[in-house]
């Protein structure tokens, strides 16, 4: 079994990771990390087969991203009487 992160030495960040690397570095799906390649928001490089994203450039875009809109929820009536 593959790991999932390359090995690095402590307190070196990689500057370029995999795709499977940047899906767990940020949670982004597979899909999502595409479409954003394909409209330019993350940097990537190809070394033969693989395809590297620059990770402080999409981390980067990633905290330009707007603030999530998030409403409590309603409290719900009860049926208890």
């Amino acid at each position: 079994m593959k790991p999932l992160f390359e090995p690095v030495s402590a307190g070196v960040s990689p500057k370029y990771g995999t795709i499977d690397t940047w899906c767990i570095l940020t949670g982004m799906g597979r899909r999502a990390t595409y479409d954003a390649l394909g409209h330019g928001h993350l940097r990537a490089v190809k070394v033969g087969a693989r395809t590297l994203i620059n990770i402080e450039k999409g981390l980067a875009w990633l905290d330009a991203q707007p603030t999530a809109q998030i409403r409590p929820q309603k409290p719900r009536k009860s049926n208890i009487k």
